[in-house]
């Protein structure tokens, strides 16, 4: 019953993609066509599960499975692979990283784990950083080469260290503002967006994760100081920001 459904989605894929009766529109994708809108879909994904939202979470999985068919499809289209390979090559490779699971092989602790985890999925790059896709967004990139870099003791030994770090570029970047040096601003400012992630690395925080939250922090209390103007007959192009902050720290009560 289960598999005459994922046959049902893959026909539809397939008719779609009809050269004769097919969509005008589906018929001239490709593979990089429809990569903005694989990406388009994941944050879509998130964006249900930030809100809990479970009834639209479950239609937009829908959307993002259904982008792994199209992909499969073009790809079945050029005799490269098929859905099914995707899913044999996904499930045997999710076996054979999970010993401990499916087979007998043990681990003392997590971190044994996660450092025979890096370990199964390394290639023969000579660098740590070079298997890192260029396509990642420059937060997610800076993450995952923080990351790779501490498997191999690259990093502060304690979270203090790290802010520490923060503070010493905070204090580089506001030198050279004051010096009005573009190139070197950009660049300070660069290593303290960089270091503030690896804080968050440090604390087993993903960077997305509390800045979304930071984000939806920030729009609440913004809304809330609309209403308070609103409320007080201000209109918010006329006041300074001494006024602003009085109505946002309001907003924080």
């Amino acid at each position: 019953m289960k598999n005459s459904k994922i046959s049902k989605l893959l026909q539809v894929m397939k008719t779609l993609r009809d050269p004769i009766k097919g969509c005008p529109w589906d018929k001239k994708q490709t593979m990089e066509s429809i990569i903005p809108y694989s990406i388009e879909e994941v944050y879509e994904v998130a964006e249900q599960i930030y809100a809990k939202d479970y009834v639209k979470l479950k239609d937009e999985l829908g959307d993002l499975l259904f982008q792994v068919i199209y992909l499969s499809q073009i790809a079945k289209e050029n005799k490269k692979f098929n859905f099914y390979n995707v899913v044999d090559n996904v499930t045997n490779k999710m076996i054979s990283r999970h010993p401990h699971v499916f087979k007998n092989q043990k681990f003392n602790n997590m971190k044994d784990f996660n450092s025979w985890w890096e370990d199964s999925k390394k290639n023969k790059s000579k660098s740590l950083v070079e298997n890192i896709p260029v396509t990642y967004p420059a937060m997610l990139k800076a993450y995952k080469i923080q990351k790779k870099v501490s498997k191999v003791g690259f990093e502060y030994k304690s979270d203090i260290k790290s802010i520490d770090k923060v503070i010493e570029e905070a204090r580089e970047l506001k030198k050279e503002i004051g010096k009005k040096n573009k190139r070197k601003i950009k660049e300070e400012l660069g290593d303290l967006i960089f270091s503030s992630l690896d804080v968050a690395r440090k604390l087993k925080l993903h960077p997305e994760n509390i800045l979304n939250k930071a984000n939806k922090k920030f729009s609440t209390r913004w809304k809330k100081l609309e209403k308070l103007l609103i409320k007080n007959n201000k209109n918010i192009k006329e006041l300074n920001t001494n006024q602003l902050n009085k109505y946002w720290e309001k907003t924080k009560k």
